[in-house]
């Protein structure tokens, strides 16, 4: 089992990923709150700066514990907090993994286009996995084209996430297996 603390920062042509608390509390804390980017992620939003310091504590423990490598997203230029992106759920022989990711709107959908194959590269090709999956709600279209994008295939979860406003829509489980990517150059970490 690889020692998560020593991962960080990664860097691409673009952007920096690093723990979350390098980044100000108050972006985080924007983040978190976002009603669509919970939904989409399938988790509770935030409605207060101690509820998002919480977060990111428990992020940190996880990424300590080597049960997760939770990064925020900045600029290289400017450090602005652009986002986040979490690998998690690993199987037990430590070959496939969940990948999710969050973006503020504010922040251009090219970020994400030169994020996932660098953290995908990373996980095949630094951690070892085989195969990498995200768990989407089908309605969740620009996500899902991110990552078809990339060579995800979606397959049904034979789940559902429920709407905001009660609706249910169903999940989707978008998978990328390693030798897909083995010879291509944009995912080599």
């Amino acid at each position: 089992m690889p020692n998560f603390e020593k991962y960080h920062p990664l860097l691409s042509v673009h952007y920096e990923l690093d723990w979350l608390t390098n980044f100000k509390l108050k972006s985080v804390a924007t983040l978190r709150a976002d009603e669509t980017q919970a939904w989409i992620s399938g988790r509770t939003r935030d409605t207060s700066i101690p509820e998002t310091a919480r977060y990111v504590n428990q992020a940190m423990r996880l990424v300590m514990g080597n049960k997760a490598l939770l990064y925020g997203i900045g600029d290289r230029k400017t450090h602005d907090f652009l986002g986040s992106i979490c690998l998690w759920q690993f199987d037990a022989g430590m070959t496939k993994g969940q990948m999710r990711f969050e973006q503020l709107p504010s922040t251009p959908p090219t970020v994400m286009t030169e994020i996932i194959p660098r953290v995908a590269g990373f996980a095949f090709f630094e951690l070892g996995l085989s195969e990498l999956y995200a768990i989407i709600p089908e309605t969740a279209t620009a996500s899902i084209d991110l990552l078809e994008q990339f060579g995800f295939t979606a397959t049904p979860a034979n789940h559902s996430r429920t709407l905001p406003d009660g609706k249910k829509v169903p999940l989707l489980r978008l998978t990328l297996q390693r030798q897909q990517v083995e010879t291509d150059p944009t995912f080599h970490f």
